[in-house]
């Protein structure tokens, strides 16, 4: 088994309803399938990650498929880069949606698994991703055994960069995922008087080589209020923003706009 035990560290294995180590800690699997492994002291809140409320309006958003492109790229690569039987994980899951598509459409038959630090998103990914292996845990601690995972993915999330190389095989590969230079730029002129470029910056992962690197860049037309707001509440500009600014969108009942997303993949050195 590739979990481990987040208290001693020891293999963790499946036992009926639960997962236990040799040292007779024990894990619940919940109702909708998932397990946390987060630990007390892991936690910088009483319900870290994102809200309940802010989780459900992003699974509204993207099963709209505003984001289809980008998760059709991550099948490409993905595609591209495993072999059948290979273990990968999605680091970061929020709602599953991208873990979804990939289950439902990449021609590798790979073993999932998938973390994130808010429990109602790990619950949302497991209820929908059967096949997956769901927990909820921290990115900075993560609950595998050293080089076990033959590749990851990381959407728009935070990275730990000594984790990813701890528990990733050598030869195995990041894909992250993080804002292109034109992202939401029409949004932004709306809301910023002085309206600027995104820097875009890939992730800093020693011990990995950067192998590609390229933008999946279109326009997009935002089809009501409510998904213009979703949108831009989606992103980190929203929480840095005036809120008198941020209101400005309110006039809008729908919007064109570019949306730019960096992808780039590191391999780690043999």
């Amino acid at each position: 088994m590739l979990l481990r035990c987040p208290k001693c560290q020891q293999p963790l294995l499946q036992e009926n309803h639960r997962y236990l180590c040799q040292n007779n800690h024990s894990y619940d699997i919940a109702r909708e399938g998932y397990v946390n492994l987060l630990l007390v002291n892991q936690k910088h809140s009483r319900n870290p990650g994102d809200s309940d409320d802010s989780l459900t309006a992003r699974k509204a958003f993207l099963e709209k498929g505003y984001y289809q492109p980008l998760a059709d790229d991550l099948v490409s690569i993905v595609n591209r880069l495993f072999d059948d039987g290979a273990s990968f994980l999605d680091a970061g899951c929020g709602t599953g949606y991208y873990l979804e598509h990939l289950i439902n459409n990449a021609d590798r038959q790979l073993e999932y698994y998938a973390v994130d630090i808010a429990k109602k998103g790990v619950a949302m990914t497991a209820k929908k991703n059967k096949n997956a292996t769901c927990f909820v845990g921290s990115v900075f601690h993560l609950p595998f055994s050293d080089e076990s995972l033959d590749g990851l993915m990381s959407v728009f999330t935070p990275y730990g960069a000594e984790e990813f190389y701890r528990i990733i095989k050598k030869g195995g590969y990041v894909i992250a995922v993080t804002p292109g230079r034109d992202h939401l730029y029409q949004l932004k002129s709306i809301v910023y008087d002085e309206v600027y470029f995104n820097e875009e910056e890939g992730y800093d992962l020693p011990g990995f080589r950067l192998i590609d690197r390229h933008n999946v860049t279109y326009e997009k037309t935002l089809e009501c209020y409510q998904d213009i707001e979703t949108l831009w509440r989606m992103t980190p500009y929203y929480h840095t923003t005036y809120s008198g600014n941020n209101d400005r969108l309110k006039k809008y009942e729908s919007l064109d706009t570019v949306i730019d997303f960096l992808v780039t993949v590191y391999r780690k050195e043999d």
